[in-house]
């Protein structure tokens, strides 16, 4: 697999973090208390995000692609329900990724407030990252690349995390997977993009916010049983 580090500065990415911070909150610009509150997010990202630091951590595996739900890559097998869903003649390859984002020197939330923008713009300045990390990949591999896959979405159990783990040093980025399988720091994620060749459709929107409950739909109930006994 070829490994790659990126460091991304955040101003660049503030305009994709200021729409990524709307929203997840339902901004709405016709009132007034939504546009005072975005003027306070604004106004207390200075503090916290001079001392900030966004890196990510990437892996590329070429020639490998799901089969049923499952993809192997280099011995290791990752599981998710929605992988069925893919056409795998037009996938030609995966890379597996971590975004972190440190805070490092910046200074302490002082207030119940300043920690709840905190919160919001460490979630927005992640998903930012991850945004411009499928773009430059998709650069440097030449290849268009499948929305992100990981564990918390599109049934992706967040045991997978570990397996991830086992492709990608996350400690280059100074993240690390804990023993419940959670990634640290908290404004931390990991996943995967498919390499593609030619469009591809991708699983159904519902499956996004999916956490892999086989009673919960009849694509996962009929189709986790399967790959269960197929594993076993």
């Amino acid at each position: 697999m070829k490994e790659a580090l990126y460091d991304f500065e955040l101003g660049p990415l503030y305009g994709r973090a200021l729409e990524n911070l709307k929203r997840s909150c339902g901004f709405d610009p016709g009132k007034e208390m939504h546009r005072r509150m975005l003027d306070e997010a604004v106004a207390m990202r200075g503090a916290w995000s001079r001392g900030a630091r966004l890196m990510a951590a990437t892996a590329v595996s070429e020639g490998c692609a799901p089969r049923g739900g499952a993809l192997e890559i280099s011995g290791v097998r990752l599981e998710c329900a929605a992988f069925a869903q893919l056409d795998a003649s037009r996938v030609g390859g995966a890379a597996v990724y971590a975004v972190s984002l440190s805070l490092g020197g910046a200074a302490a939330a002082e207030s119940v407030s300043e920690a709840f923008y905190e919160d919001l713009w460490g979630n927005a300045y992640v998903c930012a990252g991850v945004e411009a990390l499928r773009e430059r990949l998709a650069g440097e591999c030449g290849a268009g690349l499948s929305d992100s896959f990981g564990p918390g979405y599109y049934g992706m159990d967040i045991s997978q995390m570990k397996k991830l783990a086992l492709l990608l040093d996350f400690g280059r980025i100074g993240a690390r997977v804990e023993e419940s399988s959670m990634i640290s720091p908290l404004k931390s994620c990991a996943g995967l993009f498919f390499l593609l060749r030619g469009e591809i459709g991708m699983p159904e929107p519902s499956c996004i916010s999916c956490a892999g409950d086989r009673g919960g739909c009849a694509f996962c109930s009929r189709n986790g049983q399967k790959w269960r006994t197929a594993a076993e």
